[in-house]
């Protein structure tokens, strides 16, 4: 598995930038029980279940406003 430099920015923190193989993402955002959040591999695979080489995610929810994204980009095959 290859490495990817990945952040997620969440209101009222600060943001979560690392790089790593791309479960240690999935964790993160596992752990981030972020409100209405697909799981984790909806959010980074695409349709064949494949994480692209880059990406990103952005959750708005206008009546709560609350926005956060995540974008990741493959740094090592």
């Amino acid at each position: 598995m290859g490495l990817y430099a990945w952040t997620i920015r969440v209101p009222g923190r600060e943001p979560i930038e690392r790089v790593s193989e791309i479960d240690e993402l999935h964790q993160t955002l596992d752990a981030l029980d972020l409100p209405r959040a697909p799981s984790p591999l909806e959010i980074t695979a695409d349709s064949d279940v494949i994480v692209p080489d880059r990406g990103s995610f952005r959750h708005a929810d206008l009546e709560e406003r609350f926005d956060w994204t995540v974008s990741w980009v493959k740094v090592t095959p």
